[in-house]
């Protein structure tokens, strides 16, 4: 093998990150595999000989986004033992991971042609359950440990803060990405878990 050759998985991980940066400025339904292959600097027959198909490629991009996810996320919580610490440290991480790929918001956060397919909407499923488990986990324990007000729902405080994410990330997309979205989120993060931990009388 020349050794400028690359091997059949660093071709594969070439294939699926230019498919995810193609996707920051195209739409699903817009990007092909021969944009792909033009991108990489192979052929289109080329793109197929790795992925058989292009739901394959699909697969392998989503695959590639909750492995990154899930790292980050990990990565977050291994950070602090404080539950009100790594629940901030998780939602910032996730900020930090799509502003790094904004293409995620289009395959995770939004319903696009590619959750018509069974297999494909289990990935984005999986994805969500698992970033809403790891928020309900720390919201519950923050509020165990009177971090958090424990009157409030930590499945309502969790859809807060998915909301908050959501939101932003939505705002930070619609206005051309002219904020930075991981300040921007931190700082409306902040904000959440003050109001959160209020330590005044009890109104809600």
């Amino acid at each position: 093998m020349s050794g400028n050759r690359k091997s059949a998985e660093d071709r594969k991980r070439e294939v699926v990150d230019t498919a995810l940066r193609l996707l920051s400025v195209l739409s699903v339904e817009t990007l092909t595999t021969e944009r792909i292959a033009t991108e990489v600097g192979i052929s289109q027959a080329a793109i197929f000989r790795h992925f058989p198909t292009k739901h394959a490629l699909w697969l392998a991009i989503l695959e590639t986004v909750e492995s990154r996810a899930i790292t980050i996320w990990d990565t977050a919580l291994s950070s602090t033992d404080a539950p009100l610490d790594r629940l901030r440290h998780v939602l910032e991480a996730q900020l930090s991971l799509i502003a790094a790929t904004p293409a995620i918001p289009k395959l995770v956060f939004t319903v696009g042609q590619l959750s018509t397919e069974t297999d494909l909407r289990e990935i984005h499923m999986r994805i969500m359950a698992r970033l809403r488990g790891i928020l309900l986990h720390e919201a519950e324990t923050a509020a165990a440990n009177g971090s958090l007000r424990a009157s409030i729902p930590a499945m309502d405080i969790t859809a807060l803060f998915l909301g908050l994410v959501q939101g932003t990330v939505l705002r930070w997309q619609l206005s051309d990405r002219s904020f930075d979205l991981c300040h921007e989120g931190a700082r409306l993060i902040d904000c959440q878990i003050r109001l959160l931990t209020h330590q005044g009388p009890d109104t809600l």
